[in-house]
């Protein structure tokens, strides 16, 4: 889990509590919350929304609050609360949002043509160029450049010799979307975090968007092109190349040392495999195993185009 916060559940919901059901034991339970988590891999202190069948069973999880919802029936933990809607995503944004509104506020600061925010962490030897925006909760390790027009957005993090040039959208909401009360279309608030690692370049126009319940990963070495972007939750491998005007999708999972060519697309939650190879404007719309060049729309091994 990411953390961006430390919020007390009880500050978090209010009045809501009773809105849904929960009983006066629980609306007495009280705990931090520091964060979202994946429901995959739910973590203690977080907000988990849980939606299908991906799990009844968390009683290994503590002091965290569950959204499920109305029929859902979740195996919990005592220290657990358990907030149940008939529009439980639209539930979930609108907690997120409180808990933004929770968060300390932090100023921008002018420097050198552009807005810091107060409490980033910048490493040494770090080149930032004018017309950037980075916000709250940022950390920029050593020797990293930072290219004109970039925008790094809260709680994201950056390692050691990072290269990211001009225009850049690093930690950007991704088109998750829910609907608050007044029934306007709105993104969830992605606060997973987003993390570059060590030795990656961001050419012009590249995007990566923050997580919203797993915290994107750009791996170490990987690269992405010219326009390319790279959606939520998603996790890129090291020495990844994803070329420009690539589109790798949410959820997805990319290997190491694999090449996505320029123009190719992956659909929602697609596994690339460790050394495989899309080729230009291939269409991914199931995994890609370990080691296999796939071509096309949609994208199939290279012997299956030949028997074509």
């Amino acid at each position: 889990m990411f953390k961006v916060c430390e919020v007390r559940a009880s500050e978090l919901l209010g009045e809501d509590s009773v809105l849904y059901g929960i009983s006066d034991a629980e609306t007495q339970k009280d705990f931090l919350l520091y964060g979202v988590s994946d429901p995959e891999a739910p973590e203690d202190h977080s907000i988990i929304f849980v939606k299908g069948s991906l799990g009844e069973t968390y009683t290994n999880v503590q002091n965290s609050i569950f959204i499920t919802k109305e029929d859902m029936a979740l195996s919990l933990d005592a220290s657990c609360i358990h907030l149940k809607s008939s529009m439980p995503k639209n539930y979930y944004g609108e907690i997120l949002e409180q808990m933004v509104c929770l968060m300390p506020k932090t100023e921008l600061r002018l420097e050198a043509g552009s807005y810091i925010s107060s409490d980033a962490q910048i490493g040494q030897d770090v080149k930032i160029a004018p017309f950037c925006v980075i916000g709250r909760d940022v950390v920029i390790g050593d020797r990293c450049e930072i290219g004109a027009g970039t925008v790094i957005r809260d709680h994201v993090r950056i390692g050691n010799d990072v290269i990211i040039k001009e225009h850049c959208v690093i930690g950007a909401e991704d088109a998750d979307i829910y609907r608050p009360e007044s029934g306007a279309c709105r993104t969830l608030p992605h606060l997973a975090g987003t993390i570059i690692e060590d030795g990656c370049l961001l050419l012009a126009g590249a995007i990566l968007a923050a997580g919203d319940t797993r915290t994107t990963v750009l791996g170490r070495g990987s690269m992405i092109g010219m326009v390319g972007d790279v959606g939520h939750n998603c996790q890129v491998g090291e020495g990844t190349l994803i070329s420009g005007k690539a589109s790798i999708s949410g959820h997805c999972r990319i290997g190491d040392h694999t090449y996505v060519a320029p123009m190719s697309v992956t659909t929602n939650r697609i596994e690339v495999g460790n050394n495989a190879y899309l080729g230009i404007g291939a269409v991914a719309i199931k995994d890609v195993p370990e080691g296999e060049k796939q071509f096309g729309n949609p994208a199939r091994r290279v012997l299956e185009m030949k028997k074509r």
